[in-house]
Order: C-alpha cells, then structure tokens, then sequence
C-alpha cells in the first residue's frame, strides 16, 4: 500500500514521517554511506521545506514501511537543477509543470539484503507505481531523477529503464546519473506485471495537486 504526506502537513503525521527520515539515515548515511546532512536519527535536507510529497510502501501482512521516495515539481527546488546539473551535461535546467523530480528513493535495508525473495522488486515497484498512479491523474509528462547507476539497473529489471538525460559522473563514491521516465499507462502497466501487482496502489484515488492540498 502506497501512503501519501506532503511536506506541509508533516505534523499531523508524525509516526510515518519519523520512520520515514529514519529509514533515510540508515540508507544513505549508515548502509550507503554518502554524504548527507543528519539530524539526530534523522536523515533530511533543504529540500524538505520545500513542501515535497513523501510516496511510502507500506507491507500489506505487518503495516511496516519498506520503503519511500521524495516527489518535488521542477518548476521550484529540486536536486537536479540545482545541486547537480552537472547530470544535465549540454542539456538546459529542466523547469515544467508537466515534469516533476523523485528523488531520496530507498528500500529498507533488511529487505535489500534478503537474497532470496523477490520484495525489493515488489517494494521498489510499488514505489514506481504510485508514482505513475499519480503522475496519469495528474497529466505530467514526465518524471526526473538523479540516481546512481547500481539503482539504474535496479529499475530496467522492473520494467522501467527510463532515458539518460547525459552521461553518468562519479560523485563522492557513486557514479551518478540523471534518468527520466515518461508518464504512461503503459509504463505503469509493465511495471505491475513484472512485480505481480494488481488494482491500485494508492491508499486513496487522488492526483498531485489534490495531495500537495491535502
């Protein structure tokens, strides 16, 4: 099951925003080990004021949360235009309305390490896919990320290889890349089938707007 939090109302759900920031320091500060900003047990950025829209997979048999994403419209802040447009190579800033930015994607470690299942496919899909469900109510075009080019490969298996919007560079201890994937039915679809994932995904119907007003 896919919840949906925007920024703005981080108060008024503070359990799943506590264990979401958490699950982003054990990712990228402790498993991942790149260099981000930490408060306390909390891993959160800038970007965060920016009133995003926090994607989090939850398991359906526990409640617990697998996993999460960060959705931010390229038209204010986002990571690509403005810490690492290096990625954008010859290319222009990306500034649309009908693209947004996903960005600080992670799996639960314990779930990432666990070999012999198939629930980081199904977790990570999920993510993916409530991504599409609210990109198609909405009518954006397309969806942009900086990712490194491990988790690039991660997204071809489940069915969404996206495009390249440059070549990778190495930054601190990843080679980066920034990817873009346009919005689909399609592409949704595909996704569901290659993670065994039927219906909806989201809690509630709902688009990106009505989520950023919530």
């Amino acid at each position: 099951m896919i919840r949906i939090v925007n920024g703005n109302a981080r108060g008024r759900h503070p359990q799943a925003i506590d264990e979401m920031f958490r699950l982003r320091k054990r990712v990228f500060h402790d498993f991942l080990k790149w260099d981000v900003k930490t408060d306390g047990e909390w891993e959160i950025d800038h970007y965060d004021k920016a009133n995003p829209l926090y994607v989090m997979s939850y398991a359906p048999d526990t409640g617990k949360l697998r996993g999460s994403l960060r959705l931010l419209p390229t038209l204010g802040p986002n990571m690509l235009d403005d810490t690492f447009p290096i990625l954008l190579g010859d290319n222009p800033e990306i500034r649309s309305a009908s693209v947004w930015e996903s960005s600080r994607f992670c799996i639960e470690p314990d779930i990432s390490q666990d070999r012999s299942s198939n629930q980081v496919t199904v977790a990570a899909a999920e993510l993916m896919c409530g991504v599409g469900e609210l990109g198609l109510a909405s009518g954006i075009s397309h969806i942009v990320t900086v990712t490194d080019v491990f988790l690039e490969r991660m997204f071809r298996r489940m069915g969404c290889p996206g495009e390249r919007i440059a070549d990778p560079h190495r930054i601190g201890s990843v080679y980066a890349v920034a990817v873009a994937w346009e919005v689909t039915r399609e592409l949704l679809e595909t996704m569901k089938q290659v993670a065994a994932i039927e219906g909806t995904v989201l809690e509630r119907p709902m688009s990106l707007e009505t989520a950023r007003a919530a």
